[in-house]
């Protein structure tokens, strides 16, 4: 009996509300996204992304509408910090070749992992917005 509990658990599909935790309001008004890419190897680890309010309604309406899977395998390169602001701001680490989420506590040190399962074109949307928006670090 325990071994499905546990099994079920780990197959389990999470909506973004549980995602982001029991005070989210996914249905806040005036949301919004920032970004910025992430590349170690340059002097200047971060870089803005300016994201049109159109695409970031875009990517907000996506993340909303995914499934997530949490996973414990966290090796990973992130490309992107994203800050999605509903009703406070959710910031995650995004590994978009592993469609990882690093949901990041800023309350403590429990970081929450996730692949996105179903991205309702998440990944899309972010890699069209990124060729074309984005500015070093001043």
């Amino acid at each position: 009996m325990v071994g499905i509990i546990i099994f079920a658990n780990t197959n389990r599909n999470y909506s973004a509300s549980d995602v982001l935790g029991d005070y989210a309001d996914l249905n806040a008004k005036n949301p919004f996204v920032s970004m910025k890419s992430i590349d170690i190897e340059t002097g200047d680890i971060f870089t803005t992304i300016e994201i049109p309010e159109e695409t970031q309604q875009e990517l907000i309406d996506a993340f909303k509408n995914a499934k997530f899977k949490r996973v414990t395998d966290i090796s990973s390169d992130y490309d992107y910090r994203i800050n999605i602001t509903f009703n406070t701001g959710y910031a995650m680490y995004v590994d978009s070749d592993k469609k990882l989420l690093c949901i990041i506590d800023t309350h403590g040190d429990k970081n929450e992992y996730y692949t996105i399962e179903n991205d309702s074109d998440f990944f899309k949307i972010l890699k069209n917005s990124t060729k074309k928006n984005s500015k070093p670090e001043l």
